[in-house]
């Protein structure tokens, strides 16, 4: 069985299940949706008998919540909280940034690149 087939049964399961025939659905929508929202029940639509839709109160949590309250996710424990102690250092990160993006590092990657290209050239000659 799938998430979404696992999902879809607990919602049901969740909110229980009756049902509404397509025809007191046109004539009663708003009755309909009342008692749905009221009771907080899903209602299969049948048409001639036939089950055909759902309808089903909205979940007002969300993302993991959701998740947990549909028994999907457990939570176990409690989140880790770290207390970190700031580090004072010597220099600030835009500094650090400066240093990292600036031209020292433009001048080691030229170096590399003609490094390598003398590398390149040199195998390059025996092979002739």
């Amino acid at each position: 069985m799938g998430v979404e087939e696992r999902l879809q049964e607990l919602l049901a399961e969740q909110a229980g299940s009756a049902t509404v025939s397509m025809r007191e659905l046109n004539q009663k929508t708003r009755a309909v949706i009342d008692r749905v929202i009221k009771e907080r029940i899903a209602l299969t639509v049948t048409d001639r008998g036939r089950p055909i839709a759902e309808i089903h109160p909205v979940s007002q949590k969300v993302g993991l919540d959701r998740l947990e309250e549909l028994g999907l996710l457990e939570q176990r424990g409690k989140p880790f909280e770290a207390d970190w102690e700031p580090v004072q250092l010597d220099f600030t990160l835009g500094e650090w940034l400066e240093e990292e993006r600036g031209e020292d590092r433009l001048e080691r990657v030229m170096a590399d690149l003609r490094a390598l290209d003398s590398t390149h050239a040199g195998k390059g000659e025996g092979d002739e």
